[in-house]
């Protein structure tokens, strides 16, 4: 549901006061649908870990990709299409986590909603709404849709089609942070387009997080972090009005229909593939349950509604 993320959260950097300058070294990539940006600080190599982040990103992009054919390898598209097949280590990682993700988010999050998904880019490029009754027919097929797997082989069950856009991203975020983990690199600064950022630390100093209105220019909250992951859902350029109401791109897997309670929502933690993933969900769940479901996980997050702070978990503070 992410697909055509913008990046909505600008980064803003306080300078090191120390005597030696830091030598900062930044590379750019484009991957799912979004420019990548990692910064190292005094880093030994950085060119080449920079490449190898770029193989992991480019390597769950070609697998998720659920509008081309793989070329050699099974995509999501592939899957849909085929219904049956053998698949790579890599979507067989994504798919399981998806189903984990379903169960843990109680169907907030759907990696099956792909038909839904398709039939309102489609009505909201039209601008044109869909009917009521194709939507309940759409949701009903979701829900009757079941993805099995064994080993490196996956089926689908019923008529839905998968879309991991929501998961993707932050996985693969997660994976190239692992990667850097295991080098004992920290001093970074992994940008990958709001939905999915991770921050080591500036040789030892806070980064400075501006999560940005999603109407205005500004931001509506600052936060200091360092070793931590941000994920965000917004709404920020990737909604459409059709008379006097606002449509998101994201849409709430209980009703069928796009999910506009908030403008974004950002949530605060270690992984950024389950932060992606919840922030997904959440978009579509009322506040207290939203409050309750993200206490219990014991995640700190910020919610916007427009253009202004709606409610802040209580930890949030100790990154003001």
């Amino acid at each position: 549901m992410k697909r055509l993320s913008f990046i909505i959260v600008f980064l803003l950097f306080i300078a090191a006061s120390c005597s030696k300058a830091i030598v900062q070294e930044q590379y750019t990539f484009y991957a799912m649908d979004t420019v990548i940006t990692i910064t190292f600080y005094d880093t030994e190599q950085s060119k080449e870990l920079a490449k190898n982040v770029e193989s992991i990103y480019k390597k769950y992009e070609n697998v998720a990709d659920d509008y081309h054919r793989g070329n050699g390898i099974c995509t999501v598209y592939d899957l849909n299409e085929k219904r049956e097949a053998e698949i790579s280590f890599e979507l067989k990682e994504l798919l399981e986590f998806s189903i984990e993700m379903q169960k843990d988010t109680d169907g907030f999050f759907n990696p099956c909603i792909g038909r839904l998904s398709r039939l309102w880019k489609q009505a909201l490029e039209d601008k044109k709404l869909p009917k009521d009754a194709i939507i309940a027919s759409e949701l009903s097929i979701m829900n009757e849709t079941d993805i099995l797997i064994e080993g490196l082989h996956a089926k689908l069950i019923g008529e839905g089609n998968i879309d991991l856009g929501g998961v993707a991203k932050g996985f693969a975020t997660s994976k190239a942070k692992e990667y850097l983990d295991s080098l004992d690199c920290h001093s970074y600064l992994l940008n990958a387009g709001a939905s999915a950022i991770v921050l080591g630390n500036k040789k030892g100093k806070d980064f400075v997080v501006g999560l940005s209105k999603s109407f205005d220019s500004g931001y509506y909250k600052i936060l200091h972090l360092q070793e931590k992951a941000i994920a965000t859902s917004s709404i920020k350029e990737q909604y459409v009005k059709i008379g006097d109401t606002l449509y998101s791109h994201l849409l709430n897997p209980k009703t069928g229909y796009p999910a506009m309670l908030y403008d974004s929502i950002s949530i605060i933690g270690e992984d950024s593939k389950t932060l992606d993933a919840y922030s997904t969900a959440c978009f579509a769940m009322e506040l207290e349950e939203l409050k309750t479901f993200l206490k219990n996980k014991n995640l700190e997050f910020v919610v916007a509604k427009q253009d202004k702070l709606l409610f802040q978990s209580e930890g949030v503070e100790d990154y003001a």
